[in-house]
């Protein structure tokens, strides 16, 4: 701002004059342009400020090193992922004799077509593709897996995905055909499965992509990753094999029901508590919080023995009530949702009681829709370790018509030594419910545990 003192007036009656009109064009054109960069960047102004100075050289540089670091980390995780998914798929003599390449070795193929092994499986092979496919399809329009309502708006993109389902099923016969009797030419006929698949999504990935060559990329990524399951997951015969010799389809309805089961309870009990913990008000409140807290330093081991035979005395051995009565509560859960309760504004609360809102209503209405995330992300966590439970039910269970995935995979490593790569495939299938309930869960898992890290 320039000050205006005339020669003939005092310097304190300088009076403040406005700027040109040149310069004010100037500063507006520059504030444009920086919060121009900052929208086409995806940034705000402040950050585009920061930015806009760069160089295109020092631009591309960082973004180069971004994506790198981006596939560093996705090759830490996934190699782990894919060494298990060679050695299941490997024959256990062929592949040490191999000398342990990074590369299956003596795969047994199934010799089957895309209509082989009855209509429930023809069914589930269907429907694992279609889900595959809308998700894919839903994921580059922008949108999730429950808006269907896009199909309706983009006609383009179910035509995608009936068309990719297509594909998958006349291009993957005659690859199962190849597989099976050894032919040369499977790698040729994967090929063209690859090019045909993502030809069909390149359709609807057209209408929600950015440009040609990002719809391009993503049409390739596609036809790989659906080719790549259906002749891995569908034409290896160690999947079968391993689900047989297991027996694992009783076994994995029995750990779904003790999962659920074992979910619920803690589900209520530490909302209760937590809610008792937050709002009411009783003598040696903090200590008895301490108290609880202090049994999430004591081991399942030390207890083991004594609720054993505290089971036993009460003839629960071989039920669902011996198998759930000692996880029905968590201190760990009720620390998780007391965090949560925390954060309800006291205002809401001193409302609700005045407009007559009792202890359950308030508790149903207001605290649990306000700390859904932080709920969600604890039945994740609690249904992941009831899924993941072997030595309680290994402790109690007698009969083998009981018995729940993980000791059925105990079992079978225990049992099959020289088929090692089936007890590797069973324990891949048992493992295939956790990773379904985290992609599903994944954004309530994130917010709940960052609830209140970030201020502002």
């Amino acid at each position: 701002m320039a000050i205006d003192a005339r020669p003939d007036e005092p310097v304190g009656s300088a009076q403040p004059t406005a700027p040109a009109p040149a310069a004010e064009a100037e500063s507006a054109a520059a504030l444009g342009e920086v919060t121009l960069s900052g929208a086409a960047l995806g940034v705000g102004p402040r950050a585009a400020a920061v930015t806009v100075g760069r160089s295109p050289l020092r631009r591309t540089v960082g973004m180069i090193g971004q994506y790198a670091v981006l596939v560093a980390l996705a090759v830490v995780v996934l190699a782990p992922i894919a060494l298990v998914l060679i050695q299941a798929l490997s024959s256990p003599i062929r592949y040490i004799a191999a000398g342990l390449p990074l590369h299956p070795v003596g795969i047994d193929w199934k010799d089957r077509t895309w209509w082989s092994g009855g209509a429930a499986s023809v069914i589930l092979r269907s429907l694992v593709i279609l889900v595959a496919l809308v998700w894919l399809q839903l994921r580059v329009a922008g949108g999730r897996i429950w808006e269907l309502s896009r199909f309706r708006e983009r006609p383009v993109l179910a035509l995608a995905v009936a068309a990719g389902w297509v594909a998958v099923v006349l291009t993957t016969n005659p690859i199962f055909a190849a597989l099976a009797d050894g032919s040369s030419n499977a790698p040729a006929l994967v090929l063209v499965a690859v090019l045909v698949v993502g030809a069909t999504q390149l359709i609807g990935f057209q209408a929600g992509a950015r440009s040609w060559w990002a719809a391009l990329i993503l049409a390739a990524l596609a036809g790989v990753g659906l080719v790549a399951v259906v002749v891995i997951c569908f034409g290896a015969a160690v999947w079968t094999d391993a689900w047989t010799r297991a027996d694992l389809g009783p076994a994995m309805v029995q750990s779904l029901i003790l999962t659920i089961l074992i979910t619920a309870a803690q589900l209520v009990t530490a909302t209760l508590a937590a809610y008792a913990f937050t709002f009411l008000r009783f003598p040696l409140k903090g200590l008895l919080f301490a108290f609880f807290l202090g049994t999430l330093l004591l081991p399942l081991e030390v207890t083991l023995l004594a609720n054993e035979y505290t089971v036993r005395q009460l003839g629960w051995t071989d039920t669902y009530q011996g198998l759930v009565a000692p996880f029905a509560a968590s201190a760990f859960g009720t620390f998780l949702v007391r965090q949560g309760f925390r954060g309800v504004p006291p205002e809401i609360r001193d409302a609700a009681q005045l407009d007559g809102y009792g202890h359950l209503s308030f508790l149903w209405r207001f605290a649990i829709p306000l700390t859904r995330p932080v709920i969600a992300s604890f039945t994740v966590i609690a249904a992941l370790a009831a899924w993941n439970q072997y030595l309680w039910p290994r402790a109690i269970i007698d009969q083998a018509s009981h018995e729940t995935a993980q000791i059925r995979l105990r079992t079978l490593v225990s049992t099959e030594v020289a088929q090692s790569n089936q007890a590797i495939a069973a324990a891949l299938i048992v493992a295939v419910p956790v990773v379904l309930l985290l992609i599903a869960f994944q954004r309530q898992i994130i917010r709940g545990l960052t609830a209140g890290a970030v201020k502002g």
